[in-house]
């Protein structure tokens, strides 16, 4: 096997980490998202997001901070990725004030929030619990990076009854742990039939494979993947020193 060879190998490794977390977090997903009548919502408009609350972890998508309390009971504070784990607070940056957010919470009803004002802090910062009937929204800043929080804080308007017979939408992301797995098995097939160095073809071909059987078991299995993206994390910061 040359070297340039291995380095490719090295480059799929890395790619299927980053997929693997992904994988991971919409297998989880699809379990959540199979008893959506006991499950809380959250609904931005304006960015997109109609996506399920958990109490388990960020990792997960969408997390309720246990110290916090629940819509209309006093201070929410919700946290989510910006990046990997399905990115559900991406464009949440983008939210102005007068931006609706609807929280749809099983035994409470359908909640209004409106977005209020934006704050940029250190991620050492400990946010509050006792600030009435607000909802905080929290995520890492700048895109990418998670030396600093964006947090959205949004004011308590409305509380409408929950209809419970229509249920929320299924998410449409439902289907990507599958497609991102299609996509790794693919883009490795292709690059072993047209890789230059004719005798090392049978070597993309089995890295595919096991990557694929790896990401595979992952969507079945879920693993934590806290050290994987503390090495990842690492190696980012080397890259850009």
């Amino acid at each position: 096997m040359k070297f340039s060879t291995a380095m490719v190998i090295v480059g799929m490794l890395i790619i299927s980490l980053y997929l693997l977390i992904e994988v991971g977090y919409y297998s989880y997903s699809v379990n959540t998202e199979s008893n959506p009548q006991d499950t809380p919502y959250i609904i931005i408009p304006k960015i997109g997001v109609n996506q399920s609350i958990n109490n388990q972890s960020i990792d997960h998508g969408i997390y309720f901070e246990p110290k916090s309390f629940k819509p209309t009971n006093g201070t929410t504070i919700l946290f989510g990725h910006r990046t990997l784990h399905g990115s559900p607070f991406l464009k949440l940056d983008q939210l102005q004030p007068g931006d609706k957010i609807y929280v749809e919470w099983p035994g409470i009803g359908n909640v209004t929030y409106s977005m209020v004002n934006s704050t940029i802090v250190d991620a050492s910062y400990m946010m509050p619990v006792e600030q009435g009937n607000t909802l905080f929204l929290i995520t890492c800043y700048p895109l990418g990076s998670d030396k600093q929080r964006l947090i959205i804080q949004a004011d308590y308007e409305t509380i409408t009854p929950l209809n419970q017979a229509t249920g929320p939408v299924q998410n449409p992301q439902s289907p990507m742990g599958v497609m991102l797995i299609g996509v790794l098995f693919a883009g490795g097939l292709i690059l072993g039939r047209f890789y230059p160095v004719a005798d090392d073809r049978i070597w993309i071909f089995m890295a595919t494979l096991a990557l694929t059987m790896l990401l595979v078991f992952a969507y079945f299995y879920p693993v934590p993947t806290d050290s994987i993206e503390s090495t990842l994390s690492q190696l980012n910061s080397f890259v850009e020193f």
